[in-house]
């Protein structure tokens, strides 16, 4: 029976798109799946990767639309790259995190990107990828989770900021009436109400302001049948206070009142 003879040329190639891993599941990157962001906004790509146990990871790279990364003309990142587009931070290390962060994303951004890590001298690419899509136009909004506008004090409510786009959000910024609020996040907190917290909320995706929602409005009212423990047991502590201070005055009064030895009257047996 006549052997299949491989071609050495091929067989390179087979091992060039293997990786050094071949079918070893030490070698691995991790990508969440495709996702959009809206164009203005800081994003980020979560990463993990793991490599045999022993090796000491030297390099890493993040590309786009390169299916190895093996073009440097691709890189958006190079740790041995000082050179590099700072809009793109690498946010992870050398032992298993690879998380990019982008800041301030643009149309041009759009693209399939991939990780690539050199341990020992061995290269390896997360081929799967991850396509992040900058969309322009996005609505944003503010969501909440009370139906009615109006609450009552002491209530809470929760605020978040959501887009049409399912963005992955590292800054999120909060406004009141306009002004900044020190929270960030994609949700607002807000609990113990006040007349305080009365007032527009808007939410942004950047801190320029330029992708900013439509206001929700939250009015707080005051809640006349909730029973304020706080002002019962200050009334009554005054009410105690003013009630000893009288019984004192008293005592202090009577005591001053009541004749003294001076005062006594001496009775004399009349002698007939």
């Amino acid at each position: 029976m006549e052997q299949m003879k491989t071609n050495p040329w091929t067989l390179s190639v087979l091992l060039l798109l293997a990786g050094p891993l071949g079918a070893d599941p030490d070698w691995h990157v991790e990508y969440p799946d495709s996702f959009c962001v809206v164009e203005g906004s800081t994003a980020t790509i979560p990463c993990s990767f793991t490599h045999p146990a022993g090796r000491r990871v030297e390099r890493v790279v993040w590309c786009t639309n390169d299916e190895f990364c093996r073009r440097l003309v691709f890189n958006v990142y190079d740790s041995s790259n000082v050179r590099a587009d700072r809009r793109f931070r690498y946010l992870g290390d050398l032992v298993g995190n690879c998380t990019l962060k982008i800041i301030k994303t643009v149309k041009r951004d759009t693209a399939m990107y991939r990780f690539l890590f050199q341990a020992n001298g061995e290269g390896y690419t997360g081929q799967k990828g991850v396509i992040v899509k900058v969309t322009n136009g996005e609505v944003v909004k503010v969501r909440s989770s009370v139906t009615d506008n109006v609450v009552k004090e002491g209530s809470q409510v929760t605020l978040t900021c959501t887009s049409a786009c399912s963005f992955h959000q590292l800054d999120v910024h909060w406004y009141r009436n306009g002004h900044a609020l020190s929270e960030t996040g994609p949700a607002l907190h807000l609990s113990s109400l006040t007349n305080n917290n009365t007032g527009n909320y808007t939410c942004s995706l950047d801190s320029s302001g330029q992708k900013t929602s439509a206001p929700w409005s939250l009015v707080v009212v005051e809640d006349e049948g909730r029973f304020d423990w706080h002002l019962t047991v200050s009334v009554v502590l005054k009410v105690l206070w003013s009630v000893f201070l009288l019984l004192l005055a008293g005592l202090v009064f009577a005591k001053r009142s009541a004749p003294g030895p001076e005062h006594e009257i001496v009775y004399s047996e009349v002698v007939g």
